[in-house]
């Protein structure tokens, strides 16, 4: 981040010794963030004061991009120093070499471009003799180039390493399924025992005849923890993506293929194909387009009328996006009530907002909450869709602050009165909520 060089007698004092020493900033970059207390920024901070000091120069600016790639120059302080030279505000420029600057060469003839437009003195701390004639540019570039090269053949090396380490059936890189762990020393997969129950189970009940939904419900109500040890975090997608997850019968992900793993199977051929074509008859072959008397075209938006925008207290509405034959639900603040203007930017998917209270009202284990237990836990026994289906009884009103992400949930007084206590059993003595 920038900072602003700090001593004792800054202000005037800095404005009398002006004569004598001359302004100047630092620029360091580092490509990865490391969990040590003396970084490579820091480092090159040093040393480009150090040679600041030589010549004389006070350091008024500190430019520093940690975890930034030189394969762009669209980094946050890079950005602030391109500005602050545009503006007159920086000179000169030190940094610990020229690569922290940037290693492709079409971007540090934009900034040498840039220095020498606005007379801009550039040092650097490992090529003290660097100067800014036709000499001094002839060997930039040619640093610059070779820098590129260098990346280049970096990158070719680390592809060749990834194909190899793919032919050899071996993990590269990506998530960890549910159901495995990686080994500390080679970094691959290996089983997780009390999770690939888990997922040996999903797969026996799904080639049984239980949809995800069905599925996600029956994980949420047993509390089996996900990947992070989290409970009630189960969904239908979630399911279905795991289901389709090849990785299961030993196989690796190599683009758009797969090729044979090192790892070892949690489920058979067998069980997966068997799943795979239950899975694939239940898909519509084609999908025909849909006029909009045609009820099924209908927008399934269970909050609308009762999701409020918390920035400016009006009602959000939906929209819809479509991605190839995919469409995507949102609820948007778009409304123009009271001759103010529509909150820009404020949306939230509707999927995951609902997905997000019905969860939030099958929280069995939160003390705080002032949902009677019964009805919590009635909802965790509800599947995905059911729980959809019976927002809309079940909400008074929602308000959510799209700046800070927070969700505000007011539920019905009668909802909640269904559960309270001698109130739960109809004349039947069966439950008033059913699945």
């Amino acid at each position: 981040m920038a900072e602003r060089e700090s001593n004792d007698n800054s202000g005037a004092s800095e404005a009398e010794g002006s004569d004598q020493k001359l302004a100047a900033a630092i620029y360091a970059r580092q490509s990865r963030v490391r969990d040590v207390a003396y970084s490579s920024c820091q480092s090159q901070i040093d040393m480009c004061r150090e040679l600041a000091a030589s010549r004389d120069w006070s350091i008024t600016q500190v430019y520093s991009d940690e975890g930034h790639s030189s394969e762009t120059l669209d980094r946050p302080q890079m950005s602030r120093l391109i500005a602050s030279i545009e503006t007159g505000d920086v000179r000169r420029l030190v940094v610990y070499s020229l690569d922290r600057l940037t290693r492709r060469m079409l971007h540090f003839q934009e900034l040498l471009k840039l220095f020498e437009r606005h007379s801009v003195t550039l040092a650097v701390v490992n090529d003290p003799s660097f100067s800014d004639n036709a000499t001094g540019r002839l060997m930039a570039n040619i640093i610059a180039a070779a820098n590129e090269f260098q990346l280049d053949l970096t990158k070719e090396r680390m592809a060749d390493m990834r194909a190899a380490y793919k032919r050899d059936g071996k993990r590269v890189a990506g998530r960890v399924p549910f159901g495995y762990q990686t080994d500390p020393a080679t970094k691959q997969l290996v089983v997780n025992e009390e999770q690939a129950r888990r997922v040996y189970d999903f797969f026996e009940l799904a080639a049984g005849g239980s949809r995800p939904s069905d599925l996600a419900g029956l994980a949420n109500l047993k509390r089996w923890p996900d990947q992070k040890g989290e409970t009630g975090k189960w969904t239908a997608r979630r399911i279905l993506k795991l289901l389709n997850n090849r990785v299961y019968i030993g196989e690796i992900l190599n683009g758009g293929s797969t090729l044979p793993g090192a790892h070892q199977a949690i489920v058979s051929v067998t069980a997966f194909n068997e799943v795979q074509n239950l899975l694939a008859s239940r898909r519509t072959s084609e999908t025909k387009p849909r006029k909009k008397t045609d009820p099924s075209s209908r927008v399934h938006s269970y909050l609308s009328g009762k999701l409020i925008c918390g920035q400016c207290n009006r009602p959000m509405s939906t929209s819809i996006s479509h991605r190839g034959s995919v469409r995507y639900i949102y609820y948007r603040c778009r409304s123009d009530r009271g001759g103010k203007p529509r909150c820009p930017g404020v949306n939230v998917e509707a999927y995951w907002l609902e997905q997000f209270i019905s969860s939030a009202i099958a929280d069995i284990d939160d003390p705080k909450s002032e949902i009677p237990i019964a009805m919590r836990e009635q909802w965790c026994q509800l599947d995905e869709r059911q729980r959809q289906k019976r927002l809309p009884q079940t909400i008074l009103k929602v308000i959510y602050t799209h700046s800070t992400g927070q969700v505000a949930i007011e539920i019905k007084p009668e909802a909640v009165a269904e559960f309270e206590p001698n109130e739960l059993q109809t004349e039947e003595g069966k439950p008033i909520l059913e699945n």
